[in-house]
């Protein structure tokens, strides 16, 4: 398995394991005793959600589709579906950021709408997460060769992830350690 495509793989528990966090922040934040760093913590997941997904992930994913739809025999609809839905959520990411910064600013944002929108987000990255492992990954796993995954490097690189890759980036130290924590917290 190439490099690229095994990250590319474990991006997907990543940004399952902050999709999982970001569930559980919005649920403390209905709570009247909520810590007030939840707040921010959600900020900091859905700046997480833009920077890294959408600046790394979603472009390499873009780039192998490219090469994946050029082979002979591959399906096109899954593939053309995956990069119509990165355009999406990148959409719906800057949506939901704006929703919680206005929060964070004190405007005004009626509670139905808010986490109605939320839950609406969670969903669909859920949704795309799961198709792409079901359909995408498959395709990828299937008809590229080493030389296509070394065109897929040449073009854009390796890069860390901010919050599970080794460099972590000290604004996203306390999402790790709430994603870390949840995490523990769930296998116990």
């Amino acid at each position: 398995m190439d490099s690229i495509f095994a990250q590319l793989c474990q991006d997907h528990r990543n940004i399952q394991q902050v999709l999982d966090a970001l569930e559980q922040l919005l649920a403390e934040m209905t709570r009247e005793d909520r810590d007030p760093s939840t707040l921010d913590l959600i900020i900091d997941a859905l700046d997480y959600i833009a920077i890294y997904p959408e600046k790394w992930h979603h472009p390499v994913e873009d780039v192998t589709c490219e090469i994946l739809l050029a082979k002979p025999g591959v399906e096109p609809e899954p593939i053309l579906r995956a990069r119509e839905e990165h355009r999406r959520l990148a959409q719906e990411t800057r949506k939901m950021k704006e929703l919680f910064y206005a929060v964070a600013n004190d405007c005004a944002v009626e509670r139905d709408h808010l986490y109605g929108a939320a839950r609406q987000y969670l969903a669909a990255q859920r949704s795309h997460i799961l198709m792409e492992n079901h359909c995408v990954f498959p395709l990828m796993e299937r008809y590229l060769e080493p030389e296509d995954w070394e065109l897929v490097r040449a073009q854009l690189g390796d890069r860390e992830d901010p919050v599970f890759g080794p460099a972590m980036r000290d604004q996203y130290d306390a999402v790790q350690r709430y994603v870390s924590n949840s995490q523990s917290a769930t296998v116990a």
